[in-house]
């Protein structure tokens, strides 16, 4: 195999090891019992030459890659509900989108939390009630 088909055949390799499910589905955010998923758009191309030289003074070569990633929407994973939000050009970049999200994800949570407790706070006022003895 020449130089250049095991120069191409690298490229392509590493290609195809970094170009995987993760890379276009990003790692789950959680907070509370809510999951957010960044979902992102991948581009790649590459490019490979090779010369070779007049009579014996050689060969030349060389290869190169790019990636683009962008993000495009998120997953929002809530406990009754999936749904998925898309990013808007120019409204700011993917971590701009989460520092949006994230508060009112947090926020609807905590609300959550202090009706669960408020709930069994008046549960337990209602239950202590029923043992009050009352002496005449």
């Amino acid at each position: 195999m020449s130089e250049i088909e095991t120069l191409l055949k690298a490229t392509i390799t590493e290609m195809e090891r970094l170009l995987t499910s993760k890379t276009v589905i990003g790692g789950p955010i959680t907070a509370g019992e809510n999951t957010v998923v960044p979902l992102l758009s991948v581009g790649a191309g590459f490019g490979a030459g090779a010369g070779f030289g007049k009579g014996d003074e050689g060969t030349g070569g060389g290869a190169g890659g790019g990636f683009g990633i962008k993000p495009v929407a998120v997953i929002v994973i809530e406990k009754d509900a999936v749904r998925v939000e898309p990013i808007r050009k120019g409204s700011g970049s993917i971590i701009e989108q989460l520092a949006d999200k994230v508060p009112q994800l947090i926020k609807k949570e905590l609300d959550e939390w202090e009706e669960r407790k408020h709930k069994g706070s008046e549960e337990k006022k209602a239950e202590e009630k029923g043992k009050e003895i009352k002496v005449e």
